[in-house]
């Protein structure tokens, strides 16, 4: 059975390593890039874990390594209330046993116990597998769109879904 947990600065090791693996399995999927995140140092690792609220998921309580990430934050700006889900991954021999839901949802219970009355993400134009799971739980897509942070021609629209 996954296990999420909660995540400290300490745990760098175990976030750099999920991030780069997203980076390299899922390229297409954020808005960074492998070449950029394999050059932060320890000291950028921690402090993304200290800014962020970061999920892990392991495939059982005894795993050493996780098989899924999520973060929330509230940046970039989003409306009052709400907080903003990123860097959703799981491994693809983990993908379809409901990892990436219950990350979700472990998120969207976390920020709601803070006050968060919705939380909001960005999907890429063209990654409909992520927009089709989204709305499958609850999210709905908000009619504003943007260029994807770092690109020139890539769009991407932002879904909310009230917590």
């Amino acid at each position: 059975m996954p296990v999420i947990r909660d995540t400290t600065e300490d745990d760098w090791l175990l976030l750099s390593a999920i991030r780069l693996r997203a980076l390299r399995d899922s390229p297409g999927a954020f808005a960074s890039h492998y070449g950029t995140e394999v050059r932060h140092n320890e000291r950028q690792w921690r402090q993304w874990l200290r800014s962020d609220m970061w999920l892990l998921a392991f495939e059982n309580g005894t795993a050493p390594a996780p098989v899924g990430v999520i973060a929330a934050t509230r940046e970039p700006p989003v409306p009052a209330g709400d907080h903003f889900l990123s860097s959703l991954w799981v491994a693809p021999w983990h993908r379809r046993l409901g990892i990436a839901r219950g990350l979700v949802e472990a998120a969207a219970e976390r920020v709601a116990a803070a006050g968060a009355a919705a939380v909001s993400l960005w999907v890429l134009d063209g990654n409909d597998a992520a927009r089709e799971f989204y709305m499958a739980i609850g999210f709905v897509p908000t009619g504003e769109r943007q260029l994807a942070p770092g690109s020139s021609d890539l769009h991407e629209q932002r879904m909310r879904r009230v917590v």
